[in-house]
């Protein structure tokens, strides 16, 4: 299954894709982060990303914030807009 290749969502469906600049819906990217052939959020560091992702997986019982940060900067850093920004 293709994942988002900002926050790492499942794409799933057509509907939840974003889109390119001229209208066509993108391979790499859902809604929430690309439209119109942009990023929704240009400034976003890896580090802001992976402060608003890691509660979410810090959720899960008896993960500490902290190890979910670093877990998902890892992850992030196999997504393609995070690995255009490292090289």
């Amino acid at each position: 299954m293709a994942v988002c290749g900002s926050c790492g969502m499942p794409l799933a469906r057509d509907e939840g894709a974003g889109t390119e600049a001229d209208g066509i819906r993108s391979v790499n990217c859902c809604a929430y982060c690309y439209r119109n052939g942009a990023y929704t959020e240009p400034d976003l560091t890896r580090e802001q990303a992976a402060e608003r992702y890691a509660p979410m997986m810090a959720s899960n019982p008896g993960m500490p914030v902290e190890r979910a940060k670093e877990m998902v900067q890892q992850y992030l850093l196999m997504l393609l807009r995070w690995r255009r920004q490292e090289q």
